[in-house]
């Protein structure tokens, strides 16, 4: 989905996937199960996490593959376990601009339905790469849960 306006475009995915709300939820707040799944790159995960989770609190992700490395830093927003989480995204490719994410989880029997929507990206060029990279973070998420 695109969309856009005065603080620029907006990507947003949406899956459903084989695990509890709470399940996806936990997977987002120690950085060991972050560095499982946390990758805009297709194939292996090779993340270094670290997170203080808590509303106020940091976080930052190096992102690697053989061609390329992801560097990441945010702030939480706001934490409501297991439904909402948003937090800020920032690096290189958003030209070092504080970006918005909001994760939304909603249960469907043993299934979850997960929007995740990524706003205030500076430049519409950085709509495909940022969707492309969240896309690839999700299915490396959904493989994660459903191997467990």
């Amino acid at each position: 989905m695109t969309g856009g306006d005065a603080t620029g475009p907006i990507v947003q995915l949406r899956r459903r996937v084989k695990a509890t709300a709470e399940e996806i939820f936990e997977l987002w707040t120690q950085p060991d199960l972050m560095a499982r799944w946390m990758s805009p790159f297709p194939g292996a995960v090779d993340c270094k996490a670290s997170c203080d989770f808590r509303p106020g609190g940091s976080y930052s992700l190096v992102m690697s593959s053989q061609e390329s490395k992801r560097e990441v830093t945010g702030t939480y927003v706001q934490i409501d376990r297991p439904r909402k989480l948003i937090f800020t995204w920032m690096g290189p490719l958003t030209n070092h601009v504080n970006t918005l994410v909001t994760l939304e989880l909603n249960p469907r029997g043993d299934e979850t339905d997960l929007v995740l929507t990524h706003e205030r990206l500076p430049t519409p060029e950085m709509h495909v790469g940022h969707t492309k990279g969240w896309g690839h973070i999700l299915d490396h998420l959904a493989g994660v849960v459903e191997a467990s």
